[in-house]
């Protein structure tokens, strides 16, 4: 009987033995926890305008029993506007968790091969208004060298474009000083040119008016604009129109007057007989304009377009051309025709109030310009029209004279424009190719409707090829039309 108690208790003994090693045996369950960043990217600071790459990054999971595994399936995203200077965190994701890191983008912009107009207004006070100025300061660098640091004041400008997310601005310098090689002056704009796919028509105008040789053409500069350490895009830092030795070079007292759509917002404008609204450039219309300068130049037109309606307009010696200078009207109507510019903003001068006769000219406004603006169908548009139909401004009753259309065709006849503004085109779409990149990154409307513009062709080089073919087609169709004058 002992002996089996023994043998039993041996028994019991050896199993309880096997059961508890049995149980040490059993492997603890390692879980999932988190991830964790093992290794930052090899740069976590970045250029303006730069689009972040991470290489070098290493991500690990993390289990429970502190063991880590490298995952290398990780997603990193950043809500950052790379247009704007600051530090935001970036977002590690992987297996349902997630991890930050910051991220900072400062210093100068990204290098796109034209020069870089960085503005800081005082207390980075916005610049929201058209008719209050803005304390700024501007440093200008080409290649990232320094070219020029101007003290300065600035504001909103323009009608229709002001009200577009790209804004334009109106710089008036302390100083008068040359800005990038272009002529000494307090006054430059910096137009936007949102609904311009191509970014290009107001640079084709401007060659187009140096090429037909008007008495004055504002200077221009493709420009990088950074305002507040924010890129706002490509802009045109251009001349305005204004009086001046170096711009509209008329006398203090002769009249620079301005006919378009927003005359009544101006301070002080006239209305002819005809009903058609001018608004002053020159004199200034608030300090310098007197009523006797005001009425001589109303009762000018006035006169002028009473001769223009009556029978005898086109005579020779009593007719119109007493009150114009033909041959500046004559090019003027070849120059927006060239364009199919369907918006003009239309600039006179006369020098004084006495013999001289008022001119057409300089020119500005090419928005809805080369085959764009009201327009819905296919494009390249049909390139068979004028940018006036009957009925619209002086041009329906001069064209009725026969002298007047002899000067359209001899002076279509002694210019070639074609070659060269295709030439311009092919150079300056090369000189912006970077800069076009950065632009609609900021400005995502290369598929968008703007305003009355064309149907969104796709891609840049799209828009610009269109355009191009329909200045090659409207060309022709001149050349068949201004042959039968």
């Amino acid at each position: 009987m002992k002996q089996q108690k023994k043998r039993f208790s041996i028994l019991l003994c050896s199993a309880l033995f096997l059961f508890s090693s049995c149980e040490s045996e059993v492997p603890v369950e390692k879980i999932f926890l988190d991830i964790e960043i093992t290794k930052l990217p090899g740069r976590t600071t970045f250029q303006l305008g730069e689009t972040p790459v991470f290489d070098g990054m290493e991500v690990s999971e993390v289990y429970t029993d502190s063991t880590r595994k490298p995952n290398t399936n990780f997603d990193i995203n950043w809500s950052a506007d790379i247009f704007k200077r600051g530090t935001t965190e970036a977002t590690v994701s992987a297996r349902g968790r997630s991890v930050t890191f910051d991220i900072t983008f400062e210093g100068d912009l990204i290098d796109t091969g034209l020069p870089v107009v960085y503005l800081e207004t005082e207390n980075q006070i916005p610049v929201d208004s058209k008719e209050n100025y803005v304390r700024t300061t501007m440093v200008i660098k080409d290649k990232g060298e320094i070219v020029s640091e101007k003290s300065l004041r600035m504001k909103g400008r323009g009608n229709a474009t002001w009200t577009y997310p790209k804004k334009p601005y109106k710089l008036k310098l302390d100083e008068k000083a040359s800005i990038l090689g272009m002529e000494e002056a307090k006054d430059w704009v910096l137009l936007s040119n949102y609904t311009d796919k191509t970014l290009l028509r107001v640079g084709i105008s401007l060659e187009l008016s140096r090429l037909m040789h008007f008495p004055w053409t504002s200077d221009d500069r493709f420009v990088d604009v950074v305002l507040n350490g924010e890129y706002i895009g490509n802009y045109q830092l251009v001349e305005p129109v204004e009086q001046g030795s170096n711009r509209v070079d008329i006398p203090g007292t002769g009249y620079l007057f301005e006919k378009d759509g927003y005359y009544q917002l101006e301070p002080n404008y006239f209305v002819t007989s005809m009903g058609y609204g001018y608004s002053f450039k020159n004199p200034d219309p608030e300090d310098d304009l007197t009523t006797q300068q005001w009425e001589y130049i109303k009762n000018y037109m006035d006169d002028f377009e009473a001769v223009l309606t009556s029978a005898a307009f086109n005579n020779p010696d009593n007719g119109y051309a007493r009150f114009i200078d033909v041959p500046s009207f004559v090019r003027w109507f070849l120059f927006q025709n060239i364009l199919a510019n369907m918006d003009t903003n239309l600039y006179m001068i006369k020098s004084d109030m006495g013999d001289s006769k008022v001119e057409m000219w300089p020119v500005w406004d090419f928005e809805w310009s080369v085959g764009i603006g009201w327009y819905e169908g296919a494009r390249p548009r049909p390139a068979n029209y004028y940018v006036w139909n009957s009925n619209a401004f002086y041009y329906d009753k001069l064209l009725q004279d026969p002298a007047f259309k002899t000067e359209i065709r001899e002076l279509w006849q002694s210019i070639s424009v074609t070659d060269q503004i295709l030439e311009y085109i092919d150079e300056t779409t090369t000189l912006l190719e970077k800069s076009v990149e950065l632009n609609f990154k900021r400005w995502d409307i290369m598929n968008q409707r703007v305003s009355v513009g064309g149907i969104p062709m796709g891609s840049y080089e799209k828009e610009v090829e269109c355009d191009r073919q329909f200045f090659i087609n409207h060309i022709n169709w001149l050349n068949e039309e201004i042959s039968k004058y």
